[in-house]
């Protein structure tokens, strides 16, 4: 595995920049790389601005270049250009401090018309530096970053699966394979197949649920981290049933029920990949579902979906569920947002 070195060049604390960091190193890490992050804000300001690269803080973070295989830069947008703080770190590096190394940049702003700064003023400074390889980068605006209080961040899906795609080639670069390519799926050849959790082909669904989740919600707790169901609950010996979505050899969406109680299943790690969504593949999945909880004997399903999650709370409204709770009120306000849903007596999934 590779060890990855960030830039942080935003001085401001909260900052969208570092949100967005944040999101990016934690699929870093779920690919089983080490990432050491360099924080230009926290580095001493008088011998910065002097120019004096020997200053034990500053010569520790060229180390972490040094040493890095691969570097994450960014930066937010200010007057056309990449930020001051990152330039006079960029300045006191030695000519070729990025010599052979894979390079992924980054960059915020208030309007689109700053889109172009990554390739017409960093790329050329990178390139300067000797980056064996930058990656395409992503410039986000910051209406597309909504930051909440206690740490948390929801991206705009215009943001967050461009982000990811960039993200991911990145990541292909430095593992030396192919970058997945994002195209539609023909419905028709999804196979569906009842898995368990324990199984490989079920990894892709669980390390993006805990990138997913940890990055919306901040705070690391049991469900962050999905530890707040045994695995063995979704076994069907238990009553439960874990449901796979396969296309082209990778597993592309799934989900899973347990036993609530004697007519109830209860639906939880609802996935879709974000190289395929908008695709029917949710709707699909519950179907699946659905089906399931037929075949184990339940009659209602149930389940909670966060408040930072609209987009999977549209999915279960527009299937049916019915929400429990006031449609109404600021998510925020209610917190884990139920909805339940009657099973007919009798249903077939489309094959």
């Amino acid at each position: 595995m590779a060890t990855i070195a960030t830039i942080s060049s935003s001085p401001s604390v909260p900052s969208r920049t570092d949100a967005v960091l944040d999101y990016v190193t934690k699929r870093l890490i779920s690919h089983g790389h080490t990432v050491t992050p360099i924080v230009l804000r926290d580095l001493p300001a008088e011998p910065l601005l002097r120019g004096q690269a020997d200053d034990p803080a500053i010569s520790a973070a060229a180390s972490v270049l040094e040493n890095a295989d691969a570097v994450v830069v960014t930066t937010p947008v200010y007057k056309a250009a990449y930020s001051g703080l990152l330039k006079v770190f960029l300045d006191l590096l030695p000519q070729y401090a990025l010599k052979g190394k894979t390079v992924l940049p980054l960059a915020t702003g208030g309007t689109p018309a700053h889109v172009l700064v990554i390739d017409y003023a960093l790329r050329p400074v990178l390139t300067s530096l000797g980056a064996g390889a930058i990656g395409q980068g992503w410039f986000v605006l910051s209406s597309h970053v909504q930051l909440y209080d206690g740490g948390g961040l929801l991206l705009d899906p215009v943001a967050s699966v461009p982000l990811y795609q960039v993200t991911e080639a990145f990541l292909a670069t430095v593992e030396g394979e192919q970058p997945v390519e994002s195209t539609p799926v023909q419905i028709a050849a999804v196979e569906a197949i009842r898995a368990r959790p324990e199984d490989p082909e079920a990894a892709p669904l669980l390390a993006d649920l805990v990138v997913e989740y940890s990055t919306r919600y901040g705070r690391t707790n049991e469900n962050t981290q999905l530890t707040e169901v045994p695995p063995s609950d979704f076994h069907v010996e238990r009553g439960g049933a874990f449901v796979l979505l396969r296309y082209g050899g990778q597993t592309v969406a799934g989900g899973a029920i347990r036993r609530y109680d004697d007519e109830t299943a209860e639906v939880k790690r609802m996935w879709t990949s974000h190289l395929h969504r908008r695709q029917g593949l949710g709707r699909r999945v519950l179907a699946e579902l659905e089906s399931a909880a037929l075949d184990l004997g339940y009659r209602r399903l149930y389940l909670t979906t966060g408040p930072r999650q609209p987009e999977a709370a549209g999915l279960y409204l527009s299937v049916g569920f019915e929400p429990q709770f006031d449609t109404e009120a600021d998510p925020e306000s209610i917190g884990p947002l139920p909805f339940s849903k009657d099973l007919p007596v009798a249903l077939k999934v489309a094959s």
